[in-house]
Parts: structure tokens; sequence; C-alpha cells
């Protein structure tokens, strides 16, 4: 693999913007970035914290699409840029390091198949109740917004919208 650049940011420094292409992923050296969707807006939604060893911008790069996050390091952070033309001699020189990308692409996966899993379940129990014409538990009603938040955040609806529709 060709030298690869690594660039440093203060906390708080934003790294990337969403809806913005680059094409390339980074490598947290040392730090820590947080993954936000909507970010410096009241519909701000953290996505998720990564730490050393960590990849981000992956997906975007492998799909040649914009960002679909906000990265902001949440302290001192260097990454190591990775280009998509460095994408090929990693196969080939560094195959544990595309092996490690992979992995954690991965589990991102399966993190959002438990989510996706959550939301139906909280959909099909918010139907059984208004079908059996019994009060929704306050269990389920803190989950129907958390869950309505974060679909209008991810879709940059204005809130409320939607929140009876669950």
């Amino acid at each position: 693999m060709p030298d690869t650049e690594i660039r440093e940011f203060k906390k708080g420094e934003i790294i990337y913007e969403q809806n913005r292409y680059e094409n390339f992923l980074y490598e947290i050296q040392y730090g820590a970035v947080t993954l936000y969707q909507n970010y410096g807006t009241d519909q701000q939604i953290l996505i998720k914290e990564l730490e050393p060893g960590s990849f981000l911008g992956e997906m975007e790069v492998i799909e040649a699409r914009p960002r679909t996050t906000t990265a902001v390091a949440t302290e001192k952070t260097a990454l190591r840029v990775i280009t998509s033309g460095d994408l090929g001699a990693l196969f080939r020189d560094r195959p544990a390091l595309v092996m490690s990308i992979m992995q954690q692409m991965s589990a991102r996966i399966r993190e959002l198949t438990r989510q996706y899993n959550d939301a139906c379940r909280v959909v099909s129990e918010s139907i059984d109740a208004e079908n059996a014409g019994v009060e929704k538990s306050p269990a389920l009603q803190k989950e129907r917004k958390k869950l309505s938040d974060y679909y209008h955040a991810f879709l940059d609806l204005p809130s409320g919208t939607l929140g009876d529709d669950l």
C-alpha cells in the first residue's frame, strides 16, 4: 500500500459532513469520532461512537455515494486516510486490514438488523394494543417516541409529522 496521509483533528472539529462526496475512508489511529445525522440541528441524532482501530466512511467509498453522516472528533484525533485508489493495494498487500474493515461493516449490519427488528416489534405491539383497545404501556410509548424521533431525523422531517402513525 502506498504511504498514507495522517490527518489530525481537534476536539469538536468536523471531519466530514453528511451529503458530501469524498473518495476516501479513514482509520482512527488515536482519539475518538462520533457519527451524527443532521448534525447541528434540532433533529440531530447520534449514530455511533468510534474508537481507535475503527474505520469510517467505508460504505461511501465502496458505493461511490455521498456521506450518510457527519463525523466529529470527540477528542484530539488522528486518522489515516485511505483513498479509493488504495483499496486494490490493500487487498493485495494488507488482507488483514481489509478483513478488519469487512468485520466492522458486518458488525454494523448486524446492529442495524437488531434495530430493525426492535422497530418491527414496537410497531407490532402498537398495532396489537390498538386492536385490543388497550392503552399502550409507558415503556411502549417511550419506545414509539424514540423510534419516531429517529425516523424524523433520518428523513429530515419536521418533528411530530408522523408521531401517531406508529
